[in-house]
């Protein structure tokens, strides 16, 4: 094993801090990502298309890559949170165990999500009862591209949980910094150049998708001369049951998260395409909270993960208390954004005042959610790290199933507000939930368990290059 950050020892801000900052440059570069597809698609009007239904159309389409990223968090929450204790336990012959077994699940199951994509895909379209066809035609030039090679962002992501897992989370960010600079080229040139349009947004997204797998095996043969990623005989089904089970319930609820915003989709579209629009811009204006939020969780996690299996649970307290005092003003300084600059952040992106004005009243209401988002995130990556992933999925799930109701009623009253409104409640419901059960194990954290693997005595050699 060549490439291991412990941060079992030293100073603990520090070693947070190290290990945070490339995961968090590494979210905003994917929020980047997909600001940069949204922007110029947003631009598709000088080649003939409609720009507000391009974007809703893509929009559309996104709701399956967060489904898709529900059943990728399977195999990536389990192999990083088992990763991080077997290198906390300084037991690095189970790392090369879970290490190829996260694989070769993220691997079956992206080969699984892109053959029931390709053969659904109508199917998934249908759910969303959209009345134009303009739309329709759109996504069906986008989803096939993304759809059918959606199965690559599972392997990366199978690289990048054990990158994690072994806290070399500057691996990670170089090379996924590389593929969203290929996708910043190759966007405008696919999308408006060539004049492919949505097409051209997919294949821009799988290309570099695609270039940035194919640096992620270069760089681990470097590293592991011995390498053998794909090989069934590295099978073991104790580490593949030990994986699923921290990951299963992160998984779940992300993907019932997704089902519920389905639902929510549907109900915003019958309030015509412009707030659809607003909306799908709104969110990824949003991601400056979520997506910091989620790379602060997985930096949580991971120390959280190595000091657990390391039985240094002072440093795990003092941990949390420090992302707690940077993530908590982050959130209200987003907040005061979206409150008082909405307007000057929707033009970011397209010039329709209808659409505008509706991404507006998005923007100032969802406002009040950041600070709750971020003690939900603090919340579950404390609880990933100890592998008891289930609190958070439970408190999700029911949280995020309290949108249905509410949507119901507020609609009648305050039309698409309501569907806003729906959200901030059940956003504050999950951050209550979680502190409160978080207190409680907070203050009992010795007392906490966790099984761990035993292995037949043939050892696998996964990552046994020399030293």
């Amino acid at each position: 094993m060549r490439k291991v950050y412990n941060v079992t020892k030293g100073p603990i801000l520090q070693k947070l801090v190290l290990l945070a900052i490339p995961i968090l440059l590494t979210t905003l570069s994917q929020m980047a990502y997909n600001l940069t597809d949204i922007f110029w698609i947003g631009r598709v009007d000088t080649i003939g298309l409609s720009e507000t239904d391009a974007v809703a159309a893509v929009g559309t389409a996104a709701y399956l890559s967060w489904f898709c990223f529900g059943v990728i968090l399977i195999a990536k929450i389990g192999t990083s949170v088992r990763v991080s204790h077997a290198v906390g336990r300084n037991e690095l012959h189970k790392v090369n165990v879970y290490a190829s077994n996260g694989l070769l699940l993220e691997a079956f199951l992206g080969i699984l999500f892109s053959i029931i994509t390709l053969v659904f895909m109508r199917q998934y379209l249908s759910i969303f009862n959209i009345e134009s066809q303009t739309i329709i035609e759109y996504a069906l030039n986008y989803i096939p591209i993304i759809g059918g090679f959606i199965f690559v962002q599972f392997i990366v992501h199978g690289f990048v949980a054990i990158n994690e897992g072994l806290g070399q989370t500057k691996i990670n960010l170089v090379i996924l910094a590389i593929g969203f600079i290929i996708n910043i080229i190759l966007d405008p040139i696919f999308i408006l150049v060539l004049r492919l349009g949505l097409s051209g947004a997919a294949i821009a997204t799988v290309i570099a998708q695609i270039v940035t797998l194919i640096i992620f095996y270069m760089a681990y043969k470097k590293l592991n001369p011995n390498l053998k990623v794909f090989h069934f005989k590295n099978f073991n089904l104790d580490a593949m049951k030990k994986i699923i089970k921290v990951g299963l319930p992160v998984g779940l609820q992300s993907m019932f998260f997704t089902i519920i915003a389905i639902y929510v989709a549907r109900e915003i579209y019958l309030f015509g395409p412009e707030v659809v629009a607003a909306q799908r811009i709104g969110v990824q204006i949003e991601q400056l909270t979520w997506m910091v939020a989620s790379g602060f969780q997985t930096a949580i996690t991971v120390f959280i993960g190595q000091n657990f299996g390391a039985k240094e649970f002072t440093r795990v307290r003092k941990s949390v208390i420090y992302a707690t005092l940077i993530l908590v003003p982050y959130s209200l300084i987003i907040t005061g954004m979206l409150y008082f600059f909405p307007g000057s952040l929707m033009r970011i992106f397209l010039d329709e005042t209808s659409t505008i004005n509706a991404g507006i009243i998005y923007l100032q209401i969802i406002s009040i959610s950041q600070v709750f988002m971020i003690v939900e995130s603090i919340g579950t990556g404390f609880f990933n790290g100890i592998a008891k992933s289930y609190i958070p999925s439970i408190t999700g799930i029911i949280g995020n199933s309290l949108r249905i109701p509410l949507v119901i009623v507020l609609t009648k009253t305050l039309m698409e507000e309501g569907i806003w409104w729906s959200l901030n409640i059940s956003s504050i419901f999950k951050a209550l939930v979680i502190f409160i059960v978080f207190v409680y194990v907070f203050t009992r954290l010795e007392k906490v368990k966790v099984k761990k693997l035993i292995l037949p005595r043939r050892k696998l050699s996964f990552m046994s290059g020399k030293k």
